[in-house]
């Protein structure tokens, strides 16, 4: 009969071979657990579902047409190709990627990173390019009550809030009167080129300037992107109450005004930063501004990487359902299974060894025939 031993080529294969499936199904082995703020994402993702919806009615309601093309969701918030307020080109799968209810989570996720509590003031730039980014902001501030001072850049690049009758300021107007936000862009400019829609032919800036005339909003534009800059700063502290400070500032887009210029966009870490105060850029916008003043900065230009670092679809097709993404749920390895798996082969290993010392002790106590005896 065949007895296991550590002398034995069997034996020590067989351990192996146990050894080798006890570790695949321990590694392959997970238990999801439920994000920090899960209860708010989740939250904030039907928020922003509640938003698009909206905006949507909206959207048939002034009789346009969706190009089920370019806009597969057929969510009505995936602009023209172009526009007379078309700022620039634009990547529709960046546009596509926004969309995504779920990314509203990505946002409660960085704001409760940085430790944010309700009625906190946050200051905001962003531009009209990606309208479903920004209702995932808007989103998030909403759920976590907190108090956002926003100027947007009407101008859009293709694929965005570049509706002629149809802005981002449009939008911000439906969402508000539906009771979807609290809070509305204080200060707007017209976008593009040096922040004063330089590019763009005069019809267009033209219709930026009657449109935030229309929704009373502060316009930004003293000719130079130095001084819209400065403006900008300005309506920041004006409308920010005494002995308060704001507790990070939040940029969406790359709108000149903010980032500086656009290769500055690119070089800042999409996310959370903190140390950009310690770097040298050659054009500044309002992020460095704030920087200075030891606020931390959220800054997002790439949204198909941030999805990809939170475990969300890009450009979904449709659109996945409410939870979908580790930003919700993550995966853990079964500390349960992992325990029974090594019980198990600590067991094996422990037969062995009694088999073998039970081999040598029968062994040193077997008489030699032909051994003379004393």
């Amino acid at each position: 009969m065949y007895r296991p031993s550590l002398k034995s080529i069997w034996s020590l294969a067989a351990l192996a071979l146990i050894s080798i499936v006890l570790f695949y199904i321990a590694q392959t082995s997970y238990s999801e657990i439920e994000a920090d703020g899960y209860e708010q994402k989740i939250l904030a993702a039907e928020h922003m579902k509640m938003s698009m919806e909206a905006l949507r009615e909206e959207f048939d309601r002034r009789g346009f047409s969706i190009d089920e093309t370019n806009d597969p969701n057929l969510t009505g918030l995936i602009g023209l190709s172009g526009s007379s307020i078309t700022t620039s080109r634009g990547i529709l799968s960046d546009k596509l990627t926004g969309l995504n209810p779920n990314y509203a989570a990505v946002f409660i996720d960085m704001l409760l990173t940085v430790k944010v509590r309700p009625g906190d003031y946050v200051a905001v730039g962003m531009t009209a390019a990606n309208p479903g980014i920004n209702l995932a902001l808007f989103s998030a501030l909403e759920i976590l009550e907190l108090q956002p001072v926003i100027i947007t850049s009407v101008g859009s690049s293709m694929f965005g809030a570049n509706r002629e009758d149809f802005t981002w300021l449009d939008m911000e107007k439906v969402l508000r009167e539906k009771g979807l936000i609290s809070f509305t862009s204080a200060g707007a400019s017209i976008g593009g080129g040096s922040d004063i829609g330089r590019g763009l032919a005069s019809r267009g800036r033209e219709i930026i300037e009657n449109n935030i005339e229309d929704h009373g909003v502060t316009y930004i534009n003293t000719g130079d992107l130095e001084g819209n800059l400065q403006k900008r700063m300005e309506i920041y502290d004006e409308l920010l109450p005494e002995r308060t400070r704001y507790r990070l500032f939040i940029n969406i887009g790359g709108g000149l005004a903010n980032v500086g210029s656009s290769v500055n966009a690119s070089l800042i870490r999409d996310g959370i930063n903190h140390r950009i105060a310690e770097r040298t850029f050659a054009t500044e916008g309002t992020i460095m501004l704030f920087a200075r003043r030891n606020i931390p900065i959220i800054h997002i230009f790439r949204p198909q990487r941030v999805a990809e670092r939170y475990g969300l679809v890009v450009d979904p097709v449709p659109l996945p359902e409410i939870g979908t993404g580790t930003v919700f749920i993550s995966e853990v390895n079964n500390v349960t299974v992992a325990s029974i798996c090594l019980a198990i082969l600590l067991i094996c290993l422990i037969v062995v060894i009694i088999f073998d010392r039970y081999d040598r002790h029968f062994t040193t106590n077997i008489i030699d025939p032909d051994q003379e005896i004393l």
